[in-house]
């Protein structure tokens, strides 16, 4: 232990070092080529992306695979320009990530500077804070306090921009030993406890519905399922807090029929909401029905709380720490009575899973299978790959069959991009969601329109060596948006992406190929075992639904046409 004196750049990544961070992800550039300079003589993994805006795809796969912040490094201008979609995609999906950009030095009086653009300003609606350093002896205190923020309350994107003068200048450094983060776990009220404790002991009837921020929780909310005999439903990003195949478990995502949701909340006699933000597609649009009556909720974030829904009983609290609290009274909680009746969720479980595989949108066949459907894929899929493993989708029609048809047993089992719904995030999110968990199979879902969008980050992950299989659904073109228009309108536009040779991309790359044709359990169990780079092109094909959606939508367009010029 001891002070010395180190330049800007290589205290930087002293400092990161020390509270924990193991990968940074990103491109050099002129501005931050001395930040890269001390990375290579450091124990942090660089991993060099093909686009910026994947760089943070990746820093936010590996938040939500692992919980631990996801850090990526920009240059200013075009390089925080091409990751804007990324921040965005990160304050949406509560994904805490750091964004560092290195600043070149603003010359006084001279406007159209060289890639000078107000980062700080353009992120301002997309971050949690954003933060200047313009003194070496500032990056003690505000680097590791930027990378606190991120996990601190809900977590999400920061932004730290360096200016370069920073980086070359020197500053003392006391040599300590590693502080990994260590984010502030708010404690509930006492009296708040006291009274969640008097509800749960007159209600026999109670639900409870799980967000992402419950995560971490998994084995004391099953505990808690297990005292309460609760019924568990859960947001898109909370599927697998509570296994799946849990009959205490609902598992509602995609379920289109709302009513019966509601009137399944409605038979309830309280709602105890834990670690969700209750978004768009948390809430089914906001019209899941939580009456303020029957509602607790309890979250890490002020911010959240009542934000949508104003409930009961707001009780701002680490899902950990609450539930801690909350079972030093599981003798009385075990005395209280259960109204649920015999078969009772039975009943609603089996109606609500029979909603949601009901053909809500028309689906393609997917050749190589028997049968040859969506359902059979990921019931197969399900069956070969580890319990334990994570499954990443892109944004399109194959994220609407994964969310239908694939069981998530397992917290962080399926990780989508959320109420953003960028395409393009697939792939890189796969490939930060591997390095974060590198003992956990990783599987990537994409269509071939995000595909088209990041291919080329396979490349990264040949040269990373990051083992992980890629499923592409080949259907030549945007299927999602083809089948909106063809049933709007009957026929499709700019939406055709023509062939694409997977087989001699990969070999291009060096990527394993494999054309699923019959073989699906040989396939999947030889990319499992090689732990290399694969891609399984899966072929689609229209159905009679889809021709059929078609010609409804010649007919919608012939009438709207004709009611158009009659009036």
């Amino acid at each position: 232990m001891g002070e010395f004196l180190l330049r800007g750049n290589n205290l930087l990544i002293k400092i990161l070092e020390n509270i924990g961070v193991e990968h940074i992800f990103g491109i050099p550039g002129s501005q931050d080529s001395s930040i890269y300079e001390a990375l290579g003589n450091s124990s942090i993994r660089t991993v060099l992306v093909t686009n910026e805006n994947h760089a943070a795809y990746m820093a936010n796969g590996y938040f939500r695979n692992s919980g631990k912040v996801g850090a990526y490094l920009v240059i200013a201008g075009p390089g925080f320009t091409n990751s804007i979609t990324g921040l965005a995609e990160a304050l949406f999906d509560s994904a805490g990530t750091v964004c560092i950009i290195a600043k070149p030095s603003q010359l006084p009086g001279r406007k159209f500077q060289l890639q000078r653009i107000e980062e700080k300003e353009i992120a301002r609606t997309l971050v949690k804070r954003s933060y200047s350093i313009n003194k070496t002896s500032e990056l003690g205190d505000v680097v590791p306090e930027a990378f606190l923020l991120a996990l601190t309350g809900e977590p999400g994107p920061v932004l730290i921009e360096i200016s370069s003068d920073v980086l070359q200048k020197k500053a003392a450094y006391t040599e300590n030993s590693p502080t990994p983060l260590k984010p502030d776990k708010p404690r509930p009220k006492q009296e708040h406890v006291d009274e969640v404790v008097r509800l749960l002991s007159s209600s026999g009837r109670v639900v409870l519905y799980l967000g992402q921020g419950a995560s971490d929780a998994s084995s004391q909310i099953k505990e808690l399922v297990d005292l309460l005999k609760s019924p568990v439903l859960t947001t898109t990003s909370g599927r697998g807090i509570v296994s799946e195949s849990d009959l205490m478990c609902i598992p509602n995502d995609l379920a289109e029929n709302v009513d019966q949701l509601n009137s399944f909340l409605a038979s309830s006699d309280l709602i105890m909401a834990l670690g969700c933000k209750f978004t768009h597609n948390g809430s089914k649009g906001y019209r899941l029905d939580f009456p303020k009556e029957k509602l607790i909720h309890v979250d890490a974030s002020q911010e959240v709380l009542g934000a949508h829904y104003h409930p009961r009983l707001a009780i701002r609290a680490d899902i950990s720490v609450f539930l801690d609290e909350l079972f030093k009274y599981r003798e009385k909680l075990k005395l209280r009575q259960i109204s649920w009746r015999a078969g009772e969720l039975g009943r609603w479980r089996d109606q609500v899973i029979k909603d949601k595989i009901k053909k809500s949108f028309p689906e393609p066949t997917l050749q190589g299978l028997n049968p040859p459907t969506a359902r059979a894929f990921f019931t197969s899929l399900r069956n070969v790959l580890p319990e334990e493993s994570c499954l990443v989708t892109d944004s399109g029609l194959h994220q609407m069959l994964t969310r239908k048809y694939f069981e998530v047993n397992v917290p962080r089992g399926m990780l989508i991009p959320t109420d953003f719904q960028s395409v393009g995030y697939g792939l890189p999110a796969g490939i930060g969601s591997k390095l974060s968990n590198p003992e956990r199979s990783v599987v990537v879902i994409t269509g071939d329109g995000g595909f088209v969008m990041n291919g080329l980050e396979l490349l990264t992950a040949v040269r990373e060596k990051i083992g992980m299989t890629v499923v592409v659904f080949n259907d030549a073109c945007l299927n999602y948006v083809r089948l909106h228009q063809l049933g709007q309108f009957g026929q499709s536009h700019a939406v055709n992406l023509g062939k694409i040779h997977y087989s001699k991309f990969c070999e291009a790359l060096g990527v394993d190929y494999y054309l699923l044709e019959d073989n699906f359990e040989e396939v999947f169990e030889q990319c499992l075992k090689d732990k290399r780079v694969s891609l399984v092109e899966v072929q689609l094909k229209d159905t009679f639904d889809i021709h059929k959606t078609r010609f409804k939508g010649i007919l919608k367009k012939k009438m709207r046409d004709y009611w158009f010029f009659r009036s």
